[in-house]
């Protein structure tokens, strides 16, 4: 075999190793982006989902201390009524 011929030979194959070597790189990287965007997406839908659920228990709250500052009122004219305040007579 003659030696050119081998020369070009190694010199092919390692440029096709190298750009096999890239082009790796370059779809695993690809691949790797997808797998963010789709993580980004779920915890994007988790995070409202959460966000949501979080403002209906506030909601839920705010109801639940709007009826009990009106019972209270209601105690207080009870209280107020009960106990009237009275001067003493002279």
């Amino acid at each position: 075999m003659n030696t050119t011929i081998a020369i070009i030979s190694a010199v092919v194959a390692v440029v096709t190793l190298v750009f096999a070597i890239f082009a790796a790189s370059w779809l695993n990287q690809r691949a790797t982006e997808k797998l963010l965007e789709q993580m980004e997406k779920r915890f994007d839908s988790r995070f409202d989902g959460l966000q949501n659920e979080l403002r209906s228990e506030v909601r839920r709250l705010d109801q639940k201390i709007d009826s009990i500052g009106e019972r209270l009122s209601r105690i207080e004219r009870q209280l107020e009524a009960i106990f009237k305040p009275v001067l003493p007579p002279r």
